[in-house]
């Protein structure tokens, strides 16, 4: 704290931290858990299959070269799976391909 600075609030209660609690913040932190999540399920196969968007529940992934894409195919709902284990609600459905 610098000197003049009125001391940040402190919380005293579960009530008052719930109230400065922002949606934006868990939907932000299961994107940054997909992201890393994917990239260790892919492992090397991320140079192929490159995420590039979520909305509701349909990832979209953008697949650089055809044997990849029918592999992706043939991996799509294991991946679903795997995926939606690291979270409280599944929220993954689907993937597009693209």
């Amino acid at each position: 704290m610098k000197f003049g600075q009125n001391p940040k609030k402190q919380w005293r209660s579960s009530q008052e931290l719930d109230s400065r609690f922002n949606p934006l913040h868990s939907r932000l932190n299961q994107l940054m858990i997909l992201n890393h999540v994917w990239n260790r399920l892919v492992g090397n196969k991320s140079q192929f299959w490159v995420l590039k968007a979520v909305k509701e529940d349909t990832l979209y992934v953008k697949v650089k070269q055809a044997v990849a894409r029918n592999e992706l195919v043939g991996y799509r709902n294991q991946l679903i799976a795997e995926l939606n284990k690291h979270f409280e609600t599944p929220w993954i459905h689907k993937i597009e391909i693209q």
